[in-house]
């Protein structure tokens, strides 16, 4: 088969798979996605009649579609229609435009006319306007909660219909969306008596939970209103520094090595000879000992606090979580006695590793701030859906 058949068995295939798509859609009453994909086919052949076909049915049903339902809608007599009519007029006026950007001979072949439905449009847009700008003002008049959210989704319907310059809406809908959300202050404190690192300090009262706000919350750290729904606080109450414990174990290791010669001989002691009359020499085996004391000093701190959900609109504790942080270290040390050829590598690789003493006090307490910082962090992320 040559190249040139083979394109255009290709194009065949590409053709009925096409026109199998828009006639199963059409049976399966998608009358929007049976005329985009017979559009596609007639922008490369207009005049495939089979695609004029399913184009001219499609448009036929779908635009008397969409005009009953409007009909159906205002016969309703609801004030809450002129959105779903907006929708509709919208898609009518995509799909004409589709359909009006088709060649000549397809708009003629198929009878179509263009519907602009501007004037239409523009009037269920004023309508749907109106509504949901004075839905939105009664909501935002109840003066709860739920029913500012709901202002403020009646107002951003408002801006999506006629845009942020319609009257005072975005007055309104900063205003709804005030009185909707919860305001969290959230503080940290030291109320340890003892001495705290100045980084320690910092990393526990620079706790920032803002990357658990959402729509409806929001969480501040320094007071900046005059009320809050919740107070959440994490008050470190105890810094605990123990004495340095000190452990120590001895143990012994073994090698036999080869070392020089020695005389070998018979059972009563005497040197065996060899044929010569000499003496016969063989390796002399010597077993080594090495006593090691490894000397470990553990070094302990603990710092603790309480998390605290406090709901300020009623008067209560909600939540209230001890949290606690130990960090601990080791410093090794060895003591040898015998000779150091009796240690296994491994044994010989830790008694001359380089010293490590212990960290101070401050580094420990700074490493035990982080760490407990961290589970602040993620205790008000586990906790995040008590705000509500």
């Amino acid at each position: 088969m040559t190249l040139r058949n083979l394109g255009i068995l290709l194009f065949l295939v590409l053709v009925l798979l096409g026109c199998a798509s828009a006639s199963r859609s059409f049976n399966r009453g998608h009358f929007d996605e049976a005329i985009n994909r017979s559009n596609t086919v007639l922008q490369r052949e207009p005049s495939n009649q089979l695609h004029l076909d399913i184009l001219r049915d499609a448009y036929r049903v779908a635009d008397a579609n969409d005009k009953e339902r409007i009909l159906a809608l205002q016969a309703t007599g609801q004030p809450d229609i002129w959105g779903n009519i907006v929708t509709i007029y919208e898609r009518m006026i995509a799909r004409n435009r589709r359909i009006n950007a088709l060649p000549s001979s397809v708009i003629s072949e198929i009878g179509f006319v263009f519907e602009t439905h501007s004037e239409e449009l523009a009037h269920a847009r004023q309508r749907a306007t109106e509504y949901h700008y004075a839905t939105g003002i009664r909501e935002l008049e109840f003066g709860t909660r739920m029913s500012a959210r709901q202002a403020f989704d009646h107002f951003e319907r408002v801006i999506a219909l006629s845009g942020p310059d319609f009257r005072d809406v975005r007055r309104l809908r900063d205003r709804a969306q005030e009185l909707g959300t919860i305001f969290v202050l959230f503080q940290a404190v030291n109320q340890t008596p003892g001495f705290l690192p100045p980084e320690a300090v910092w990393h526990l009262t620079n706790i920032y939970p803002q990357n658990l706000n959402r729509r409806w919350v929001q969480y501040e750290t320094e007071p900046r209103r005059p009320h809050y729904h919740f107070e959440i606080t994490f008050a470190l109450e105890r810094r605990l520094i123990f004495p340095i414990s000190v452990n120590s174990r001895r143990f012994t290791e073994t090698r036999t090595i080869t070392e020089g010669t020695e005389f070998k001989l018979d059972n009563r002691g005497n040197p065996v000879l060899d044929s010569a009359g000499n003496a016969i020499r063989i390796p002399k085996q010597v077993t080594l000992r090495c006593t090691v004391t490894e000397i470990t000093q553990t070094k302990r701190v603990r710092l603790e606090g309480r998390l605290t959900y406090f709901d300020v609109e009623n008067q209560r504790v909600v939540r209230s979580i001890a949290l606690s942080r130990t960090v601990s270290a080791e410093s090794v040390s060895f003591n040898t006695h015998g000779d150091l050829r009796a240690l296994s590598d491994q044994t010989r690789r830790r008694i001359r590793a380089p010293f490590i003493p212990l960290p101070s006090d401050e580094q420990m307490l700074v490493v035990a701030a982080q760490d407990l910082s961290a589970m602040v962090r993620q205790t008000l992320s586990e906790n995040s859906r008590l705000i509500r």
